[in-house]
C-alpha cells in the first residue's frame, strides 16, 4: 500500500534527528520489548532504537508514558532507547523536541490537523500536549553526562551519584496536570543550567506579595556607569570625552558626576542597535533557545529593539532638566536619519545638476552634521545646505472612518513626507514652561541655542504660520500641554511632517491615558529618539529621598502592580513604539501582567532587564557620594487652640457623639456604619478643616443639635457615660448659641478681626458686632471698605462732615455687602459645605434665646466635668450686648484730626491659632527678605489666609488649580524672579495648593516652607518639600508643620509617625484615629477659672529675627507694624496698625498680579474716586511719602 505523499514526507522529517533538538534523558524501568525499527547509521549512534509505541492501547501504560505517546504520535518529541541492565530493566530515553519554528513545521502541523485527531478539537489537542510537555520538563534530566552514557559502569555510577528519577512503564495513577509555576521555575533552571533533579533545591514558594516582589525589581535597576558605555567606537570614545573633561559646546554649568554617568548612558542608549530576546524566551547552555508559552525549542528566538531612549527616571530634584539640556546641546548638530528597515518607506532624492548638487544631495539625505562644520563653509556652500532639508515617503493610512464601510477602502496607498531636522520637540505641561525658559537661559550660553517657543493658545497661530524649514532651523521647540492636545485635531499641523529628531515628554507620568489627545497624537508623530522625563514614570518608582539622619523621608508610596505594569505598556506602545508590542496590543498583558501575576518563571529578571533598558536611574546612595543637599530642618508647631478652636472642635465632636449615643452604636443612622464611609469622610475632612477656621454650624443647625440632645437625654434610658456626653454637648451647643461673636460669623461666614481704638461713629457704622467697650469685630470687606474710606477722608478735622461722610459710606457698603454675599458664599460653599445665604439667617443673630440671660458658661462647665461646684461665677459668654449704637461710654470720641485718632486703631486678635501664627511668621519673613512657601491642603485655609495678608498689605503669590496652568507658571516665574533688594529688602510668600506640589516644580528661591495642616500622606509631603530641597538649593531649608493641640491633628500627626501605611490607609480607615474620635474628646473653654480670651492675639515665639528700628514719628505719617519682646513668655507680641502704608499702597495697586479683592466689585467706584482724589487733591499725603522716600536711604524701615 502506497503511503500518501504528505505523509511520506513527515515521516523523513521524524526519522532524521537533525530537524529535532536534543532535551534530556529519561531513565524508565521495567521497560519491555518493542517493535523498533532498528537504528539509522545517519540518525543514531550503534545500540540506540527508535520508541515506537503500538498503535492499539497498552494496558496499564503509566500516565507518564501515556502522555509520551501523544507527543511522540503528533511529532513534538522523538524518543531513542537503550537497555544496559537487562536484569532490572533501566532504560536509558534520550528525548529529542521539534522546534516550533523548524522549517518543516507547516507539513508537521498539516500532519498534526489530519491525523490521530480521535475527535478531538484542536484546542483540546493544544491544552493537552501543553501539560505533557510541561510533565516532561519535571522528570528529565538536563545534566549532559546523562546524555552521554555508553555502557552499564557509567549508567551505575551516574545513578549512584545522583538523585536520578526513574519512571515506571506499568503503574497506575491520576492523569496528568498542570505544574504549579513554582515547580515549573525550578526545572526550568535545571534546563538552562544542564542538570540533574535534585529535591533539596527545590524551595519553597515564596508568598510575599506582588507589591514587593515589583518593588525588588524596581530596587535591583542598576545605577548608570561607565562600563555601560560602548568605548568601542570612536563616536562614543569621543563623547566620552567631552563630558568627562566638560567640554561641552554651549553648555556653562558644570554637571555632578552622577549627571555625567547619567547623560553617557542616556547617548549610548540612542545609539543602541542591539536586539533583546522576548520576555517569554529562554536561552540555554547549548545555544538554543527555548519559548516557556509553547513549551517548545526555538532555533530564531522573537526579538525587540530597544528604543532609542528611554525614562529618565532620576529623583526628583537631581536636575533631570539640567541633563536633557547638555544631552541636546551635545547632539545640537545630529540629524534625524532615513529609517532602516522600514518596508512602508521609500526614500526619494531629486536628480542632481551638478556635482555640487550631488554633494549637497548626499550631505543632506545622509544626514552628515554639516552644521558642525559651518564656519569652514564658503557663504555659497552654506546658503546651498541651507536651503535644502532631508526626506522620504511613507505610506500613510488614515484613520478608518466610523460612517460607512465604503469609507474604510483604500485602492490606492497614499504616502505622506517627512522631513529629516535636527530638532528636539520638548513637551511640557504649561505649569513648567517658564521653568524650562529659566533652566535654559541658567544652563546654555547665550544664543547658543535656537528655541521656538509656544506657551499659550495665543501662539498657536505660529504653528500655522510656519513651514518644516522654520522647524528645520530650530534647535529645540518648546510646546505646552494645552497647546500639543490641541494639535491633534489639526490633521495638517506641521508638528505630523516631521520626522524628529528626539521628543522628550517632561513629566511624562501625567500624559498616561492611552486616550487623551495629546497620547494620541504622540502616537501619530514621527520620531527617531524619545525620552520621557519623570521622577515618578510609575507609582512603585516614587520613592523619595531627603537629606535627614532620620528615616521620615525615606517614603515608599503604595501602588497597584497590575496598574503600574499597565501604565509601563502604555509608555512602552505610545511613547517607545517598540515592535512587536505596538503592533499587538495585548502582547503587553500577555508576555509581563499575566506572568508577572501568575509568577511565571524569569518573569522577574526578563521584567528587571528591559526596564533596565528602559530606565536611566540612579540609586540614592550613589548621588550621595557626588552631592550633599544643606541641612533640612523640619519642626512640627503645636499651637495651643483659640477660644474659637476650641468651640468648633467641641460643636464637631458633640454632633459626633449625640450620632453614636442616639444610634445606639449600631444600625445605618451610626455614622460609623460602613455604609456611611462617605458622610463619615466629608465631616472628618471638615473637622480637619476645622482646626483652622469654620463657620459652617449655622444658628439653627446648633438649636436642632441642642433640642435633640435635651430630648434624648429626658427620653432615652442611656448610660451614665453617655448621658455625660450629651450633658457635654448640650453645654457645648448653648455657649455657641449665646456667644454673640459665633452668632454672627456663623450667619455671614467672616473671619472675625478684633480692632480696638475705634471711634464709636465707625463702630456703629461697620462693625459687624461688638465685643467690649474698646474692641468690635469686622470682616474682611467691612475693613477694607473702612481702609478706603479712611486714605480718602484722613484730612479731615469736623465732627459733623466725618459723620456724613461715614454714615453715607457704609450705606453705601451695606448695600453692596449684602448683593455680594451671596454669590461670594456661593462660590465658596462649594469649597466648604456652606449653606446658602439667607437675610433670615442674619436676622437670627439677634433672636437670643431667654435662657441666655441666667446662663453662667464657668458654672456649667463646672457641673458638666464635675468640678467642685461654687457659687454662679457671673461670667458670661457673651449674651446680648448693649446697643452700641447708644453708648458712647470709655471709647474714643472725635477728635479734630480724625488722622491722629484713626491711625491708633490696632487689629489685636482673630478667631483663629493658626492664621495668627502663620500670617505672623510670613510677616517676619517678609520684613528679612525671605521668601517662602505655604502649602495649604483645604481651600478655605488658603482663602482666609490670603484676606488677612491684604489687609496687612503684605506680599504673596497664589498657585491654585482655579489658576490658568499658564499664569500659574508665570506665577512661579513671578516669585523666582523677585528681587528683595528692588523691594525695599521686602520678601515674598507663594500660597500653593497641596496637589499641585508634585509635578516637577523647582523653588529653591523658597528656604521657607509651611504646611498648614500635618499631611497624613507622607510621600505627598515629601514631595511637597522638594520643591524647595533640591539639587540648587545652596541655602538650609526650615520647614513647620502647624498642628493644632488637642486635636484630631495632634493624634494624627502622631500616628502617621508610628506607622508606615499612611500612604495606604485613608485617615477614618486607621483603627486608632477611629478610636480617638470614638472617645469624644471635648476641650475645656475655661483656663485658670477664667473663660479663655475670645480672639487669639498676634505672638510668635521668639528667633533670631531682629526688628529694623522705627522710623521718626512726627504726629503725621502712619503708623507701622512693629513688636514687643515679651520675656515673661520668651515670645514676641505684634502690634498691627489697621492703617499702614503697606496696606494703602496695596489698596493703590489693587490691580497688580500680586493682590485678591475679595469685594472689589462692591466699592470699585469708590476705590476709583479715592485714587482721583489722593492724585489731585491730597498734597500733604504726596509731601509726607517723599520725606518716606528719603528716610529709607539713612533708616531701615518695617511694613
Amino acid at each position: 500500500m502506497r503511503l500518501p505523499d504528505d505523509l511520506r514526507s513527515v515521516i523523513e522529517i521524524v526519522n532524521d534527528l537533525n530537524n529535532f533538538v536534543p532535551f534530556g534523558v529519561l531513565f524508565i524501568t521495567d521497560f519491555p520489548g518493542l517493535p523498533a525499527a532498528g537504528t539509522n547509521p545517519n540518525s543514531l549512534e550503534p545500540g540506540w532504537k527508535w520508541v515506537d509505541f503500538p498503535f492499539t492501547e497498552i494496558d496499564g501504560l503509566s500516565p507518564l508514558l501515556e502522555s509520551l505517546v501523544l507527543l511522540v504520535r503528533k511529532a513534538y518529541c522523538r524518543l531513542t532507547y537503550r537497555i544496559f541492565d537487562r536484569v532490572r530493566g533501566i532504560a536509558v530515553v534520550r528525548v529529542y523536541l521539534f522546534p516550533e519554528d523548524s522549517p518543516h513545521i507547516e507539513s508537521i502541523q498539516n500532519y498534526r490537523k489530519k491525523y490521530f485527531k480521535f475527535k478531538r478539537t484542536d484546542q483540546w489537542f493544544q491544552k493537552q500536549t501543553l501539560i505533557c510537555l510541561q510533565n516532561l520538563l519535571t522528570i528529565t534530566d538536563y545534566d549532559s553526562r546523562a546524555f552521554n552514557l555508553s555502557n552499564p559502569k557509567n549508567l551505575f555510577q551516574y545513578i549512584s551519584a545522583k538523585e536520578v528519577i526513574f519512571v515506571k512503564f506499568f503503574s497506575a495513577g491520576p492523569k496528568l496536570a498542570s505544574i504549579d509555576e513554582s515547580e515549573l521555575a525550578y526545572h526550568f533552571k535545571r534546563m538552562i543550567e544542564r542538570k540533574a533533579y535534585h529535591s533539596k533545591e527545590i524551595k519553597p514558594c515564596e508568598t510575599y506579595n506582588p507589591q514587593q516582589r515589583l518593588t525588588d525589581i524596581y530596587n535591583q535597576i542598576e545605577s548608570p556607569t561607565f562600563r555601560h558605555v560602548d568605548m568601542k567606537d570612536a563616536y562614543t570614545h569621543h563623547i566620552f570625552n567631552l563630558v568627562q573633561n566638560e567640554e561641552l559646546a554651549g553648555f556653562r554649568s558644570k554637571l555632578y558626576n552622577f549627571q555625567k554617568r547619567s547623560l553617557l548612558m542616556m547617548i549610548d542608549r540612542e545609539n543602541n542597535n542591539s536586539l533583546n530576546l522576548m520576555p517569554y524566551i529562554l536561552k540555554l547552555k547549548n545555544n538554543t533557545y527555548f519559548n516557556m508559552k509553547t513549551m517548545s525549542p526555538v532555533l530564531t528566538p522573537p526579538t525587540y529593539m530597544p528604543p532609542r531612549g528611554g525614562i529618565l527616571a532620576e529623583n526628583m530634584g537631581l536636575g533631570k532638566t539640567c541633563i536633557c539640556l547638555a544631552l541636546i546641546c551635545l547632539s545640537k548638530f545630529e540629524i534625524s536619519e532615513f529609517p532602516v528597515c522600514r518596508s512602508n518607506i521609500q526614500k526619494k532624492t531629486e536628480t542632481p545638476h551638478s556635482l555640487l548638487d550631488y554633494c549637497v544631495e548626499t550631505v543632506i539625505q545622509k544626514s552628515v552634521p554639516w552644521k558642525e562644520f559651518i564656519d569652514d563653509f564658503p557663504t555659497s556652500i552654506v546658503q546651498k545646505l541651507e536651503s535644502k532639508v532631508g526626506y522620504f515617503d511613507r505610506i500613510d493610512i488614515p484613520r478608518k472612518s466610523r460612517q460607512t464601510r465604503c469609507s474604510e477602502r483604500y485602492s490606492v496607498p497614499l504616502y505622506k513626507r517627512f522631513y529629516l531636522v535636527s530638532t528636539t520637540l520638548v513637551i511640557l505641561p504649561d505649569n513648567l514652561f517658564h521653568q524650562w525658559r529659566v533652566e535654559i537661559n541658567k544652563h546654555v550660553e547665550k544664543d547658543f541655542l535656537n528655541v521656538l517657543e509656544i506657551q499659550t493658545c495665543q501662539n498657536m497661530n505660529v504653528l500655522q504660520q510656519i513651514s518644516f524649514h522654520d522647524i528645520a532651523s530650530k534647535d529645540v521647540v518648546l510646546i505646552s500641554n494645552s497647546v500639543f492636545s490641541k494639535q491633534f485635531e489639526k490633521k495638517d499641523s506641521v508638528l505630523r511632517c516631521i520626522y524628529w529628531k528626539r521628543i522628550i515628554i517632561d513629566e511624562g507620568h501625567t500624559m498616561q491615558s492611552k486616550n487623551s489627545r495629546a497620547v494620541l497624537l504622540t502616537k501619530d508623530l514621527f520620531y527617531e529618539r524619545m525620552w520621557v522625563i519623570s521622577g515618578t514614570p510609575t507609582s512603585g518608582l516614587t520613592n523619595i529621598h531627603m537629606e535627614n539622619d532620620s528615616q521620615e523621608y525615606n517614603v515608599q508610596k503604595s501602588f497597584q502592580p497590575k496598574q503600574d505594569l499597565d501604565r509601563l505598556g502604555l509608555m512602552v506602545t505610545n511613547f517607545f513604539k517598540i515592535q512587536p508590542w505596538v503592533s499587538f496590543p495585548k502582547l503587553w498583558t500577555e508576555t509581563i501582567v499575566k506572568p508577572f501575576e501568575l509568577k511565571k518563571y524569569n518573569i522577574e529578571m526578563q521584567l528587571k532587564f528591559l526596564l533596565s533598558q528602559l530606565i536611566v536611574r540612579h540609586n540614592i546612595k550613589d548621588v550621595e557620594d557626588d552631592i550633599s543637599l544643606p541641612l533640612l530642618h523640619h519642626k512640627p508647631v503645636f499651637l495651643a487652640p483659640s477660644f474659637y478652636d476650641k468651640m468648633t472642635i467641641n460643636l464637631f465632636i458633640s454632633v459626633l457623639a449625640t450620632n453614636a449615643i442616639t444610634s445606639r452604636r449600631e444600625g445605618l443612622d451610626y455614622m460609623f456604619d460602613p455604609s456611611n464611609k462617605s458622610d463619615l469622610r466629608r465631616l472628618v475632612t471638615n473637622l480637619q478643616k476645622g482646626t483652622f477656621y469654620w463657620t459652617s454650624f449655622s444658628i439653627k443647625d446648633i438649636e436642632n443639635l441642642l433640642n435633640f440632645c435635651v430630648f434624648s437625654l429626658r427620653e432615652q434610658n442611656f448610660s451614665e457615660e453617655d448621658k455625660s456626653v450629651l450633658r457635654k454637648a448640650i453645654y457645648c451647643s448653648k455657649l455657641a448659641l449665646s456667644n454673640m461673636r459665633w452668632r454672627a460669623v456663623s450667619a455671614v461666614h467672616e473671619m472675625a478681626y478684633f480692632i480696638e481704638n475705634m471711634p464709636s461713629l465707625v463702630i456703629e457704622n461697620y462693625s459687624l458686632v461688638g465685643y467690649n467697650r474698646s474692641t468690635a469685630c469686622y470682616g474682611y470687606p467691612h475693613i477694607i471698605s473702612l481702609q478706603k474710606f479712611f486714605y480718602k477722608n484722613r484730612v479731615i478735622g469736623s465732627e459733623e462732615q466725618f459723620k456724613e461722610k461715614i454714615e453715607k459710606s457704609s450705606r453705601e457698603f451695606w448695600s453692596g455687602y449684602w448683593k455680594s454675599i451671596k454669590s461670594s458664599h456661593k462660590r465658596l460653599g462649594n469649597k466648604e459645605d456652606i449653606k446658602n445665604f439667607k437675610i433670615s439667617d442674619v436676622k437670627q443673630i439677634s433672636q437670643i434665646p431667654e435662657w441666655v440671660a441666667t446662663f453662667d458658661s464657668k458654672y456649667e462647665e463646672d457641673l458638666v466635668y464635675g468640678d467642685n461646684l461654687n457659687e454662679k461665677s457671673n461670667v458670661k459668654s457673651g449674651g446680648k450686648p448693649k446697643d452700641i449704637s447708644n453708648s458712647t461710654q470709655g471709647r474714643s470720641n472725635i477728635l479734630p484730626n480724625i488722622c491722629s485718632q484713626l491711625r491708633n486703631s490696632k487689629i489685636v486678635g482673630t478667631m483663629s491659632s493658626k492664621l495668627n501664627y502663620l500670617s505672623m511668621r510670613l510677616l517676619e519673613n517678609q520684613i528679612q527678605g525671605i521668601k517662602s512657601i505655604v502649602f495649604y491642603e483645604f481651600e478655605n485655609s488658603a482663602y482666609y489666609l490670603t484676606e488677612l495678608l491684604d489687609i496687612l498689605g503684605m506680599n504673596y503669590i497664589m498657585y491654585a488649580p482655579y489658576i490658568k496652568p499658564s499664569d500659574r507658571s508665570n506665577n512661579v516665574a513671578q516669585f523666582d524672579s523677585w528681587d528683595c533688594s528692588k523691594n525695599e529688602g521686602e520678601g515674598i510668600c507663594l500660597i500653593m495648593d497641596l496637589k499641585l506640589a508634585s509635578h516637577g516644580l523647582t523653588i529653591i528661591a523658597a528656604t521657607h516652607v509651611f504646611f498648614i495642616n500635618p499631611v497624613w500622606n507622607q510621600a505627598v509631603e515629601a514631595q511637597a518639600i522638594k520643591r524647595a530641597h533640591r539639587i540648587g538649593q545652596v541655602n538650609e531649608v526650615f520647614v513647620e508643620t502647624l498642628i493644632l493641640e488637642n486635636t484630631l491633628e495632634e493624634q494624627m500627626y502622631n500616628m502617621r509617625s508610628e506607622t508606615k501605611d499612611s500612604n495606604n490607609l485613608e485617615l477614618i480607615d486607621h483603627t486608632k484615629i477611629r478610636d480617638y474620635i470614638l472617645t469624644f474628646p471635648f476641650l475645656r473653654m475655661f483656663t485658670n477659672e477664667k473663660l479663655t480670651k475670645e480672639y487669639c492675639t498676634f505672638e510668635t515665639p521668639l528667633t533670631d529675627f531682629k526688628e529694623p528700628l522705627r522710623p521718626f514719628d512726627d504726629g503725621m505719617v502712619l503708623d507701622i507694624i512693629h513688636s514687643e519682646i515679651c520675656r515673661d513668655s520668651n515670645k514676641r507680641l505684634w502690634k498691627l496698625p489697621l492703617f499702614t502704608n503697606k496696606n494703602l499702597d496695596k489698596l493703590l495697586g489693587s490691580e497688580s498680579t500680586l493682590s485678591k479683592r475679595r469685594y472689589d466689585d462692591i466699592d470699585r467706584i469708590a476705590n476709583d474716586q479715592m485714587k482721583e482724589q489722593v492724585e489731585d487733591n491730597d498734597k500733604r499725603v504726596r509731601v509726607l511719602e517723599k520725606l518716606r522716600n528719603k528716610r529709607r536711604n539713612k533708616v531701615s524701615f518695617n511694613i
